[in-house]
């Protein structure tokens, strides 16, 4: 009888009812049973049974992994399998056996390249496969294709090989495979080397399919590459070249990880120092570079902006040693935001220009997948229209942000799209710019989904949030805030934590939820100071002082004390911008308690020394304000 297959739900029901509550399935492995058993009651009842008799999960996930081995079919399921190989003859048992090692697709030509079967014997065999309903054939032999019906049918017939017999299958398979024009993808290549037990020769192709992945933005898919390549070095004996190979491929998934799981992740540490040992180990401070670049990233979205002072230095310690104007260009480039974020701005524009003079786009394209994960000219140019919105070059700061996405756009880069997109909403939130921000904001959030960047996303929720809540949705912003808080808590990036803090305490506001937004904003201002950490200065004291005159509308001292301190580490900063924020809020603190001379004052000689951006929330704000007194 012909029996038509189950649909996804029925089979993931019918998983879930062998499985019981007492061998529940986590969510990803009963999905890949669902996809490896296409529908057959019969595989999804014996591959369930099986994966929940394991004693370990990670033995379970194993017993699902991607490369087909003994032991992956249950042994009724196997031996029921393979009977129904047996009773179609030796030969074509056999040469479902060279197909599996291929895969669950191959071709004519590379199956009659891997057999020893003269075509006529060949094509009788697939014929008695295809008519017992074991393997779909595409189009005529020599150019025919073929599948195998089920991806446990293949398991079955490769898990049947003998060792040898399976090595000396993948050797063929890859011999004629380097031969073909042109080659196959490096990650098939890779996996029939590696089985053929030529690990040497597979680890080149591991890190060629992980480089492939890392540019198309498959950073997932890079990261099990590079692995890989990994694991197989480790099983080399130690040796200068071993070193340098363990050092490239590490260089390169550092970055990928970053993009992945976050800056700050523990993988991300884990890697990055243990690319840094093996450097060390080397002695060659070139090839040590890239690895103590992502140390400092790693270093500063933890705050530790101490340590990442000091690998900054040590980048401009072998630049000068080496004369090395690439590894120069990376030192600027971890100079420029840790000036920022001290509020030396005038620092940050130095570094900033001088990185830009290094920058050539064609050089520097390999940067991007090696240092810090993306490119550093659009760090430098999206930094730049920062500083000159905190001086106060609103329209100027406009023109370099609409210039800079451009050019992340052109650089087909999701990463590096995805930092301008996000330093893009800070500025436009520090500008108070609740229109503007939430197209990229939106942008972000898609971009950050579709290459699944957690990272970029906490920042697309908390600009959306900052901007509903300031716009009259508070429960909705706040909601998205604290998504975005959770996602940064669990990454463990400290540095954008104390941007969330800021924004989480301006919804508050909105919100009239006073005390819990002190407590935000209390907690930030902590956290910067034991930093070092001066950017956000002006703004937490600026959103403290509206907090404390809605705790004790009385008291407005305190409050004042705030704005007068906002509004000295603004000047401090040279931020113009900021300033004009700060003193905007003290001038119609002073109006309101009649102090209208004072009030304006203080607010005047500020806003006259600004000479464009007329339009921006910031000044619109302040000239009602200087109008009204």
């Amino acid at each position: 009888m012909s029996l038509t297959r189950l649909n996804r739900q029925h089979s993931a029901e019918l998983v879930a009812r062998v499985a019981g509550p007492a061998g529940a399935l986590p969510s990803d492995l009963a999905a890949e049973i669902v996809e490896r058993c296409d529908g057959v009651p019969l595989f999804l009842e014996e591959l369930t049974k099986a994966t929940i008799e394991q004693a370990a999960p990670e033995h379970a996930r194993s017993l699902l992994g991607a490369v087909p081995g003994p032991g992956v079919v249950p042994a009724t399921l196997q031996a029921s399998l393979m009977a129904r190989l047996d009773r179609l003859g030796a030969a074509a048992r056999e040469v479902a056996q060279v197909g599996a090692a291929i895969g669950r697709e191959f071709t004519f030509e590379l199956l009659a390249a891997a057999d020893t079967r003269d075509r006529d014997t060949l094509q009788d065999a697939l014929s008695r496969l295809v008519s017992a309903g074991l393997v779909f054939q595409r189009g005529a032999p020599p150019q025919a294709t073929l599948l195998f019906k089920h991806a446990l049918v293949q398991d079955a017939a490769y898990g049947s090989l003998l060792r040898e017999r399976r090595r000396l299958l993948h050797r063929r398979i890859a011999d004629a495979l380097l031969a073909a024009e042109p080659a196959a993808a490096p990650e098939i290549l890779a996996h029939h080397l590696q089985n053929a037990g030529r690990a040497s020769h597979a680890i080149g192709y591991w890190r060629e399919a992980g480089e492939r992945a890392v540019r198309r933005a498959a950073n997932r898919e890079a990261i099990e590459h590079f692995h890989r390549a990994l694991a197989l070095l480790e099983t080399e004996p130690e040796s200068a070249e071993r070193g340098r190979g363990e050092l490239a491929v590490l260089s390169q998934l550092v970055p990928a990880l970053m993009n992945v799981h976050g800056w700050t992740a523990p993988e991300v540490g884990e890697a990055a120092e243990r690319a840094a040992t093996v450097g060390r180990r080397l002695q060659s401070a070139a090839d040590i570079a890239p690895s103590i670049a992502n140390l400092w990233l790693y270093q500063f979205s933890r705050l530790r902006v101490d340590l990442a002072d000091e690998i900054s230095a040590d980048l401009f310690r072998i630049a000068g040693e080496l004369d090395d104007p690439e590894i120069l260009l990376q030192a600027y480039h971890s100079a420029w935001p840790t000036a920022w974020h001290r509020g030396d701005f005038v620092t940050a524009i130095e570094k900033i220009e001088a990185g830009l003079r290094l920058y050539d786009e064609k050089r520097h394209a390999h940067h991007r997948n090696v240092y810090l994960g993306h490119d550093p000219a659009a760090c430098a140019l999206v930094q730049n229209a920062s500083v000159q919105g905190a001086f106060g070059y609103f329209d100027r700061a406009s023109r370099l942000e609409a210039e800079v996405i451009s050019f992340a756009d052109r650089l087909q880069h999701p990463p590096t799209l995805a930092l301008v997109l996000w330093l893009v909403c800070e500025d436009r939130a520090s500008r108070r710019d609740t229109t503007n921000i939430c197209a990229p904001a939106l942008r972000l959030l898609e971009l950050s989904e579709a290459h699944g960047l957690p990272q970029s996303r906490a920042h697309a929720l908390m600009s959306l949030g900052w901007a509903l809540s300031l716009s009259g949705d508070v429960p909705e912003g706040i909601a998205k805030l604290q998504e975005a808080t959770g996602i940064l808590r669990r990454i463990g990036h400290q540095n954008f934590l104390l941007r969330a803090h800021w924004l989480m305490a301006e919804a508050l506001l909105a919100a009239a939820r006073y005390a819990e937004g002190l407590q935000e904003v209390d907690d930030a201002i902590d956290i910067a100071a034991r930093a070092g950490v001066a950017l956000l200065d002006t703004r937490l004291h600026r959103v403290r002082a509206g907090l404390l005159l809605h705790v004790d509308p009385s008291g407005t001292q305190a409050a004042e004390v705030s704005l007068r301190h906002a509004i000295a580490a603004a000047q401090g900063q040279g931020a113009k911008g900021f300033e004009l924020q700060a003193a905007t809020d003290l001038a119609r603190l002073w109006g309101e308690q009649r102090k209208r001379t004072e009030a304006r004052n203080l607010l005047a000689p500020i806003y006259e020394q600004f000479t464009e951006g007329f339009a921006e929330p910031v000044l619109r704000e302040a000239k009602a304000l200087l109008d009204a007194l």
